[in-house]
């Protein structure tokens, strides 16, 4: 990687911060962010958030993305396209998601967190089985993530025949612009579509569905001929195209 742009904070206790590049994929990472202590990281997180997840009238209000990713879970699963039993939400917060599965979908997704305590269906660090969970959810999560090593954490807890449903921006290349509205003070790693791909390809997933309501990606190990029939029943019924499908990763955002 090499360095690629530069940005001033001036809060949260952060100064400048630069950020690096990867010419080959795109992925960019900010190395202020991946050099810090674990218990300044820590803290920046619990500073940030403390503003915005427990307001209801904050710019990040992210009621009704929770909510479209509880009902385009729910569908996947009654399509077949997810198995039931055994979800698990990795880096839940305080567990929105659950929370709306639970109420309106009668669909338990287990929550698991470092940092937060979930309000719903919690795990213990024991609960979680590596490759037993039909479902591996995460939401604003990938942009946190200062090391590979987190990532294949979070994914080795997908069964064989498991689904991996991410929510994060993926857009084809990151902009070289300080004023970029990701760059917030606690993301600190961006993905495009060609580092998307690379991932699925390193972790054996095969095809892979996005919802821009729900702004979330699920990725499956399965064969494509198996997903794709039951992806076009789906949207069939919806009457548009309710998932977007794609042998690889779906690269919507061009």
């Amino acid at each position: 990687m090499a360095w690629f742009f530069s940005k001033a904070f001036n809060a949260f206790d952060l100064g400048q911060v630069d950020y690096w590049k990867c010419p080959a994929c795109g992925f960019a990472a900010s190395r202020t962010h991946l050099e810090m202590s674990d218990e300044r990281w820590a803290r920046l997180n619990n500073d940030f958030h403390a503003q915005t997840h427990y307001t209801e009238d904050n710019p990040y209000n992210r009621n009704q993305r929770y909510f479209n990713q509880a009902l385009m879970l729910s569908l996947m699963r009654k399509q077949g396209l997810i198995q039931p039993d055994d979800w698990l939400d990795w880096g839940c917060g305080v567990g929105a998601v659950s929370k709306l599965l639970q109420h309106y979908f009668d669909v338990r997704l287990g929550t698991y967190d470092k940092y937060f305590t979930p309000e719903v269906n919690a795990l213990a660090p024991t609960d979680l089985r590596p490759r037993g969970h039909n479902l591996v959810l995460n939401t604003a999560v990938f942009e946190h993530v200062r090391d590979r090593a987190t990532l294949d954490e979070i994914e080795s807890y997908v069964s064989p025949h498991g689904a991996f449903a991410i929510h994060t921006l993926v857009p084809e290349n990151v902009p070289q612009n300080p004023d970029w509205m990701y760059l917030l003070p606690v993301h600190c790693a961006f993905h495009t579509n060609r580092s998307m791909q690379l991932l699925m390809d390193q972790w054996g997933y095969r095809c892979s569905v996005y919802n821009e309501h729900a702004k979330l990606w699920v990725l499956f190990h399965d064969d494509p001929a198996v997903i794709e029939p039951k992806v076009q029943a789906l949207n069939k019924a919806m009457g548009w195209s309710y998932l977007h499908y794609k042998a690889g990763f779906m690269d919507y955002w061009k």
